[in-house]
């Protein structure tokens, strides 16, 4: 008798009965019994992951992290065929520089030629805005893959592409003012979510007080706004939760937390390489759940 596939009750998933006797011979090892889609999922998916190389991430000693977070992020949408990968680097002059393609299919042999274009030396000005310019490239090349895919014009197309942007970077910007309006702009697009992984390293030592406020108002060298060292009490450590920004109103300095005004919605605080598996699979699971209900779940921490 010819043994071909039953529907699971319930399940709406194929069997194939030829691989359940395998199954039973097996002593119910060899668990592989279902069979694959034959029609594709009306939803398609793309994944830009973004990587900050510039010598901050090495002075603060995110480097080695952030290739472990990169390398383990790569393989884990690949095994999950979530769909098309993409990888750029940005922090210094020259902007976002794409390392893969949406269009090229990701394999394991594109992974040590990603990693060999990251070295965490490149170097930065404010002037320069690497920030901004990465959101200038992610919205130029979300846009054109969009088109390329055939989602650019009106109708189903536009509306079945999800594209989610995983940026991982230290977290210290300095542009966080005209950053927000940015940020804001490209996650208004549809089909579009923006997740910054801040890598936190409370291995890294520094001053446990505060610098004192020069001539002109604010602390020697930093411009208002912008990330300060650790508060007081916080000595042996520079973790973001504990780093502070000061404005001047009226001349006297106002602080607060550096997270309490964080431009990006939506990110991911991370300082154990272990538990970036268990969140991103909940990262993963709750954009699949933004995409069809259209908004995301809540702001997460990794500590």
């Amino acid at each position: 008798m010819e043994l071909t596939c039953l529907l699971a009750p319930g399940a709406g998933k194929r069997i194939s009965m030829r691989k359940v006797i395998a199954y039973i011979a097996s002593h119910f090892r060899k668990d592989k019994i279902w069979l694959r889609r034959n029609r594709p999922d009306k939803r398609r998916y793309q994944v830009v992951l973004a990587v900050d190389d510039s010598r901050s991430m090495a002075e603060c000693g995110c480097g080695g992290v952030a290739l472990e977070a990169l390398a383990l992020m790569c393989k884990a949408l690949s095994r999950l065929e979530v769909g098309q990968i993409g990888v750029l680097k940005f922090g210094g002059p020259e902007g976002a520089v794409p390392l893969h393609g949406l269009a090229t299919p990701f394999t394991d042999a594109a992974g040590p030629g990603i990693m060999a274009n990251l070295r965490f030396k490149q170097d930065n000005t404010i002037a320069d805005q690497p920030m901004l310019r990465l959101m200038e490239a992610l919205d130029h090349m979300l846009d054109s893959a969009r088109h390329q895919g055939g989602a650019g014009g009106i109708g189903a197309g536009t509306q079945d592409l999800a594209q989610l942007v995983l940026i991982v970077a230290d977290g210290r910007l300095h542009e966080k003012d005209g950053l927000r309006a940015r940020v804001r702009e490209l996650a208004a697009k549809r089909g579009v979510c923006l997740v910054f992984i801040a890598i936190d390293s409370p291995a890294v030592v520094a001053p446990a007080s505060l610098p004192q406020p020069g001539a002109a108002g604010q602390a020697p060298g930093q411009a208002p706004g912008q990330p300060m060292q650790p508060a007081a009490g916080a000595a042996g450590s520079s973790s973001l939760l504990d780093m502070q920004t000061v404005t001047f109103q009226g001349g006297k300095p106002v602080f607060r937390r550096y997270l309490d005004d964080f431009p990006f919605p939506y990110y991911l605080l991370l300082r154990d390489i272990s538990a970036l598996p268990r969140t991103l699979a909940d990262l993963l699971r709750q954009w699949f759940e933004m995409s069809s209900s259209g908004s995301m779940v809540g702001v997460h921490f990794i500590k």
